[in-house]
């Protein structure tokens, strides 16, 4: 083989470890739990990061500035149930050759099958995601079922008032690939 072929084929086999995803402007992931008599909770972060191998990407959430809007709850979730201090993020593996891209002015929408670790368990999971470019940003929004006893969390239970384990996630964040 020619050096020129050597360095062709070379060049083709690097392009997708070369392919990455940058997270431009803000992030929001939200957790949504119901209990009962219309009890209902809601968790917020925007911390937020992606990584790219060519192969996989990468969606990890930060657990520990989580918050519901009362800091008992929040220290509650963070280090009796979550236990960040063990298990810091929330992450979401989803190989490329799930995602479809939209081209430039369209959205789609689409369900993917990914893996997700919490609490230092791994299961397979599957997100629904809408993905709008508009020029080379990509809006993505994605939503996922969670049943907390999947993963290993005891149902967060306060004064007799206990959380569903079943919660629905709702990410949102801009990229760009190169």
């Amino acid at each position: 083989m020619k050096l020129k072929q050597m360095m062709a084929v070379v060049m083709v086999l690097a392009t997708p470890a070369l392919a990455q995803v940058e997270r431009t402007g803000a992030a929001s992931t939200v957790f949504k739990g119901k209990g009962p008599a219309g009890f209902k909770i809601e968790g917020k972060t925007e911390e937020l990061t992606l990584k790219d191998d060519g192969k996989t990407v990468v969606i990890s959430v930060p657990l520990a500035k989580l918050t519901t809007g009362i800091d008992l709850r929040d220290a509650h979730m963070r280090d009796k149930y979550l236990q960040v201090d063990k298990f810091p993020a929330a992450v979401l593996e989803v190989p490329w050759s799930e995602i479809k891209l939209p081209e430039a002015g369209q959205s789609l929408t689409q369900k993917v099958k990914g893996k997700l670790t919490l609490h230092g368990q791994t299961k397979d999971v599957v997100a629904e995601y809408v993905i709008k470019r508009n020029g080379d940003v990509y809006e993505a929004t994605g939503q996922m079922p969670v049943n907390f006893k999947d993963f290993g969390i005891d149902v967060p239970n306060y004064m007799g008032v206990t959380v569903k384990p079943d919660l629905e996630t709702n990410t949102s964040f801009h990229f760009k690939k190169s």
